[in-house]
């Protein structure tokens, strides 16, 4: 519900509607494997033996480290967590440029570890469609941030000059 004075409300309710759905989706990618099995052998007696990966959280309980740093899936959950947080908060109509801000900078660090896959090694791991949905889906919370962000300072500029 807005007010007749609610005019951030009217301007930013489109966005609120956007963030929702989002939340859902990323929180559903978290759940799915997001790189390909890889084929280790074929000729053994039962058949082709393949590597899995799973999911983001049974790469995360094997505890593959990139050095003497942290789990990159655990940085990786977090970040989708934090993603996830702020895109529920998104979904009750921001009132500021920080919160979509704050989407499209936890989103990108996502992105280039999808790409770079970190703690993989000289593994040749290949993205799973759910892998390639995953860099899409946050791909597209950064656009839609981007220009919730853009549209916000823009429309807190021109009601600074009106008054």
């Amino acid at each position: 519900m807005t007010s007749d004075n609610d005019d951030a409300g009217r301007v930013f309710d489109g966005y609120a509607r956007f963030y929702a759905p989002l939340a859902m989706v990323v929180l559903g990618l978290m759940f799915v494997p997001l790189f390909e099995d890889r084929l280790l052998s074929y000729d053994t007696a039962w058949g082709p033996v393949y590597q899995t990966h799973g999911s983001l959280w049974e790469i995360a309980g094997r505890g593959i480290r990139v050095g003497n740093g942290a789990n990159p899936a655990m940085v990786a959950i977090a970040l989708t967590l934090v993603v996830v947080a702020l895109c529920v908060a998104g979904s009750f109509r921001p009132r500021s440029a920080g919160l979509p801000a704050g989407i499209a900078g936890t989103s990108v660090p996502l992105i280039l570890m999808l790409v770079i896959k970190p703690g993989s090694g000289d593994l040749a791991l290949e993205l799973s469609p759910a892998g390639h949905v995953a860099i899409a889906i946050a791909a597209a919370a950064v656009v839609l941030a981007t220009v919730h962000t853009a549209h916000y300072a823009r429309w807190r500029r021109l009601s600074r000059a009106a008054a």
